[in-house]
């Protein structure tokens, strides 16, 4: 339940051109940019509302990708 309410709050609270942090284990990316936000699941991939545009990416890894809110902070 307390986790359902801090996603509401995050997800009211972020937008586009939000520094964001990755927390995903299994991801290598850092800081990124919001660059877009869609909730509609059709256009996007399942689960992953934001489109980030990682800043300095490490050599292999995408310069965008859609991520769960759960797998990022903003940083404020």
């Amino acid at each position: 339940m307390t986790y359902m309410l801090l996603s509401v709050t995050w997800r009211s609270s972020v937008k586009v051109g939000d520094l964001v942090n990755n927390t995903h284990a299994l991801d290598r990316s850092g800081l990124g940019l919001i660059v877009e936000i869609q909730r509609d699941a059709t256009k996007r991939t399942a689960g992953c509302e934001y489109k980030v545009e990682w800043i300095q990416p490490p050599p292999g890894c995408p310069r965008y990708s859609w991520n769960s809110a759960a797998w990022l902070e903003k940083v404020e």
